[in-house]
């Protein structure tokens, strides 16, 4: 091989590794971090008038249960925290005025754009189950980084003409 051949394949290779983008890295919603604290995470949920409607404990850990965001079609929050230290946040997002189709491709178009964004998901749900005269569906697939994950999951339950359709994010902190 010539030294000008050599050096044609170099600069194809360099020109492909600058087009390659590496994946942005997830970041915890409301630009919080792990580890903070529940007050903090609460004083900042009231200055941004939404509304802690209630505070449990799930497993031993803290979980606050937030609605009234800004974003109607944002229905409700969970911060979850283990000693003190914000280790898990869910976004819950519906609107009524979208249907089967519409959730769907909102769904999709999510999955492909966090694809973009955080690299190749994995698909870790796809099931329809009947409970009672209840036909329930989840769809989830998954984002792993180094110190977080999220999933994107699409919840379905079907009984008769009665629809509920919920998509949610899920952030985790390791």
């Amino acid at each position: 091989m010539s030294v000008r051949s050599v050096f044609f394949v170099l600069i194809v290779v360099l020109a492909g590794l600058a087009g390659a983008r590496a994946a942005d890295d997830i970041k915890v919603p409301f630009n919080f971090r792990w580890g903070d604290s529940a007050s903090l995470v609460e004083s900042t949920i009231q200055r941004a008038q939404a509304h802690v409607v209630d505070r449990k404990m799930v497993n031993g850990r803290k979980v606050l249960v937030v609605e009234g965001h800004p974003d109607p079609r944002l229905k409700r929050s969970q911060f979850t925290f283990d000693n003190d230290t914000l280790i898990e946040v869910e976004l819950q997002y519906s609107d009524s005025s979208w249907d089967r189709e519409k959730f769907n491709t909102i769904f999709e178009q999510t999955r492909r754009n966090l694809d973009r964004k955080y690299g190749t998901s994995r698909n870790v749900a796809r099931q329809t189950t009947k409970e009672g005269d209840v036909i329930q569906t989840v769809v989830g697939y998954e984002w792993t980084q180094s110190y977080t994950s999220l999933r994107l999951v699409l919840f379905t339950a079907e009984r008769g003409a009665e629809t509920f359709r919920m998509l949610s994010y899920h952030y985790r902190g390791f």
